[in-house]
């Protein structure tokens, strides 16, 4: 018994144990701990489980003993329990009775779990599909549904409205039998075959029988229903009446369909917002944490040391200093500029470069700036002797993927930039050797905020490329990228020698 006692002391789930009457043998630290938590007050051994348990409830807890005393059966049960906070703590509780070998009960055992987590989840999704459940009763549209059976088993306020069925009326009933005349049964089983097996119908025009024998129109998408398991087990109808509106037949399609496209295209365009949103606020956390935090430290390190800190550790940690300020004011300045891009206020100032001189003062810019930790290899062939551009944004784009081919190529000592020009078009392709893209972030590589997995420990905003791109497409010209995973990549951008536009 003292090897069993040790066992259940050291498991992470509370265990009481009682004789078959309910006073108590045994308890581990856990429900020790889980009692005084509850109560503020230790169990006492000998103490009956009944009050342990809850005193509220001391009915319940005595017809349990009694129903196991007759059964010899395990019993679950749940409780919820005001703990001395005010906090409403949810317990399942499983009684399992121990039988000597004459089948009498000789002990049982009392295990207590805390699943107040679970249950907050429980309620917090009934509220959200009580609250879907509402908008869909109530929304100014039709909303009904079948299983696959073809019986009804959803009918909004609006069917009703439209219709004069009350749902008590086709709870149950086919619904073929309620709204369709005999001849349509025929196409409405084939549309019914046709959804369940995977097609996707909208804009589908049915004729229906209300209930005072009106003809009806009905302008449907129809979809399948699914369960958790994504199994299909039934079809959901949304739709209007259009019944008045059958005269503008032909215009009525085309307006429906820019709608629904248009809500699509919002809906999307929303979603888009909040991924980026989610991913601004993960990025830029982490980004002005870090150099925050050093500044911190640094400033802090001055403050506690200004008596005894020689001039040579006060300028590091100065220079630590403006060096993550000069780290900030890059984060932000990427931000601003692509608030700016985003709002269509940058505008395009063309000038005359010369191709070759403006190649190589980038790469003398971008060595400085990186420390010359590696060599540009370049290959400069048949550039022209001018050309017409706007030399902010294209010095932007050539900066910006020169510094990320060495910023993303650790432990490589080379870059490659190669420029030629053929048909009035620039050409400028940059190559790296270093960690690539992986083939299912590539299509994504331009999104803002958007950084790939093998970034994570490189310090970034996840716009760099999004700003190259729209100021590449803001020149009249295009950008793709090719990458193997831990191998290359290049990016290859053109632009016409003379270019002019609005963004």
């Amino acid at each position: 018994m003292d090897v069993l006692h040790s066992i259940l002391d050291n498991i992470d789930q509370a265990v009481v144990v009682t004789d078959a009457t309910g006073s108590i043998l045994f308890f581990n630290r856990v429900a020790q701990a889980m009692h005084n938590d509850l109560y503020g007050r230790r169990i006492a051994a000998q103490e009956s489980i009944m009050t342990v348990l809850n005193p509220r409830r001391l009915t319940l807890y005595q017809g349990i003993f009694q129903d196991i005393q007759t059964n010899k059966l395990p019993y679950r049960s749940y409780d919820e329990i005001v703990n001395r906070s005010g906090t409403t703590i949810y317990i399942e509780l499983n009684f399992v009775p121990v039988k000597d070998e004459r089948d009498n009960i000789r002990q049982i055992h009392v295990f207590l779990r805390d699943y107040t987590s679970q249950k907050v989840f429980e309620k917090n999704l009934l509220a959200q599909a009580a609250y879907v459940g509402s908008l869909v009763e109530h929304a100014n549209a039709i909303f009904m549904s079948i299983d696959t059976r073809g019986y009804i088993v959803d009918w909004n306020e609006y069917c009703n409205n439209v219709t004069g069925y009350e749902k008590d009326e086709v709870y149950t009933r086919k619904f073929e039998e309620i709204l369709l005349t005999e001849d349509q049964w025929p196409v409405f089983k084939l549309l019914v075959s046709r959804v369940l097996d995977g097609e996707l119908v909208s804009n589908y025009e049915m004729p229906v029988r209300t209930k005072d024998g009106r003809r009806a129109i009905f302008l449907l998408s129809i979809t399948t229903r699914t369960n958790t398991d994504g199994n299909i087990v039934g079809i959901t109808f949304v739709g209007q009446d259009i019944t008045e509106l059958t005269d503008y037949r032909r215009s009525l399609e085309v307006k429906v369909e820019e709608r629904t496209k248009e809500l699509k295209r919002i809906l999307k365009k929303e979603k888009e917002v909040v991924e980026m949103k989610s991913r601004f606020v993960s990025i830029a956390s982490h980004e002005f944490r870090t150099p925050l935090s050093s500044i911190k430290f640094s400033a802090d390190f001055i403050r506690k040391n200004n008596q005894r800190i020689d001039t040579t550790e006060l300028n590091l940690k100065l220079e630590n200093i403006e060096k993550q300020i000069n780290h900030m004011t890059y984060l932000l300045d990427d931000i601003l500029t692509y608030g700016k891009s985003e709002a269509g206020k940058i505008q395009l100032v063309i000038t005359h470069i010369i191709p070759s001189d403006f190649l190589q003062k980038i790469i003398e810019e971008v060595i400085i700036s990186t420390k010359g930790t590696h060599t540009i290899a370049t290959d400069f062939g048949g550039l022209p002797t001018t050309m017409f551009t706007d030399e902010k944004l294209l010095r932007s784009v050539l900066i910006n993927l020169v510094t990320n081919a060495i910023k993303y190529s650790p432990g490589r000592n080379k870059v490659y930039l190669r420029a030629n020009s053929f048909a009035e078009v620039l050409t400028i392709s940059v190559r790296d050797e270093g960690m690539g893209i992986g083939p299912d972030e590539i299509e994504k590589i331009f999104e803002p905020f958007l950084r790939g997995k093998s970034a994570g420990a490189i310090q970034g905003t996840g716009l760099g490329l999004s700003i190259t791109k729209k100021a590449v497409e803001l020149l009249n010209g295009n950008i793709n990228v090719e990458s193997r995973l831990n191998e290359e990549t290049t990016f290859t951008v053109t632009i016409p020698l003379n270019s002019n536009g609005h963004f």
